[in-house]
């Protein structure tokens, strides 16, 4: 015990050796050579723990958090021998190097014992080649099924537009047969002109309803490739020309504001987009004010186009709807009748054109529909 005790109190001391380059006979290069060799050795075991343990931080999940503990470690502490092995040479501290060296050997051999435990599962890991073979495979996997589901999606709209066809004709002929028995039957009974009033009004329904359906596959199907320089003012006129009669009857003052002359889009797309704002616009307004719509573009950021159109209709609360403005089916006004996919049809088609669609809107103020068209 008093050895230990000694050791432990003259810790520090160098009284009883002499430095490492008394010890035999040391040439220049043979004692730089260990010196030199012994301090890049320490530098490495200090870095390679920064890294383990960068690594562990990053994949904690999924590697032995006590391991690479523990090999990190046994490396630091391998480390520092060889920096006391540079050291003695001119501090001859052997007691601090011998504690340092018993140290090392009690953490090695611990990484050891808890390695074999580890083991296993490091086996588990797969090889490149083997990740690069489950990476391929899934990738087949995914593009059958991707191929499946085109199928699929073909195969359901090749449906809906053959039912919709075949609903839409006898439904016209229900239509058709109502008004000769309107034209045939003798007039004065209310009772009966109530009747056929009634047929003919869900008749009329079921056809928008095949209509909006069929317009909404379309949405989903249409590649709207027709890209070209485009005259949004013309785009415009177009539209209010073939709505003439909405337009004045409605009185809607229509106005331009317009920074960007053009855009480079699908005409098709551009026209369904503008024709649902401008309808949507005259159709939802005010019964307290003339109609006013405003076409407003000018430059955005990323070389984009932005597009506006603002309207001083009812409005939308969205405080309310605002995350179901673009919703399918979805309507906020209902005394007046209309489909719920206008809305829904401008944010498909738009983003499908790689743009985007917002909305600011107050109540009986109005509302302005930005779009956003990359250029």
């Amino acid at each position: 015990m008093d050895q230990v005790s000694d050791f432990f109190t003259d810790l520090f001391s160098t009284a009883l050796w002499p430095a490492r380059w008394y010890c035999g006979t040391w040439t220049d290069f043979h004692g730089w050579l260990y010196i030199i060799s012994s301090l890049v050795i320490c530098l490495a075991c200090f870095l390679i723990p920064i890294n383990l343990f960068y690594v562990l931080i990053k994949r904690k999940k999924d590697l032995p958090f006590p391991f690479f503990t523990l090999s990190s470690l046994f490396i630091l502490s391998f480390g520092i021998t060889h920096f006391f092995d540079a050291i003695v040479f001119w501090h001859p501290l052997y007691r601090l190097h011998a504690l340092f060296l018993f140290v090392t050997a009690g953490i090695s051999s611990i990484t050891v014992i808890y390695m074999y435990k580890v083991l296993p599962y490091v086996l588990t890991f797969a090889s490149p080649q083997q990740l690069e073979k489950v990476v391929q495979q899934r990738t087949l996997e995914l593009a059958k099924k991707n191929d499946d589901l085109l199928k699929l999606n073909k195969e359901m709209d090749n449906f809906v537009y053959s039912t919709s066809h075949d609903l839409k004709s006898p439904i016209n002929n229900i239509s058709g047969l109502v008004n000769i028995l309107k034209m045939e039957m003798p007039a004065g009974n209310a009772s009966v002109d109530e009747l056929l009033n009634r047929i003919e009004s869900s008749s009329m329904r079921a056809i928008d309803s095949i209509q909006n359906l069929t317009g909404i596959l379309k949405v989903h199907t249409e590649p709207y490739d027709d890209l070209e320089t485009i005259s949004i003012r013309t785009i415009v006129e177009e539209i209010l020309e073939e709505n003439t009669i909405l337009v004045r009857k409605n009185q809607a003052i229509i106005r331009y504001e317009l920074q960007e002359l053009n855009v480079f889009f699908s005409q098709t797309a551009l026209k369904s987009i503008l024709y649902n704002l401008i309808i949507n616009a005259i159709k939802y307004k005010s019964l307290d004010r003339q109609p006013e719509i405003t076409i407003r573009s000018f430059p955005s950021k990323d070389k984009s186009v932005e597009i506006d159109v603002i309207d001083n209709g009812l409005g939308i609360d969205l405080k309310a709807y605002g995350e179901k403005v673009f919703c399918l089916f979805k309507r906020f006004h209902d005394h007046i009748d209309g489909s719920g996919i206008g809305l829904y049809t401008v944010k498909k088609i738009i983003e499908s054109k790689g743009g985007s669609v917002s909305i600011e809107s107050k109540v009986n103020v109005g509302s302005t529909f930005k779009l956003t068209l990359p250029q």
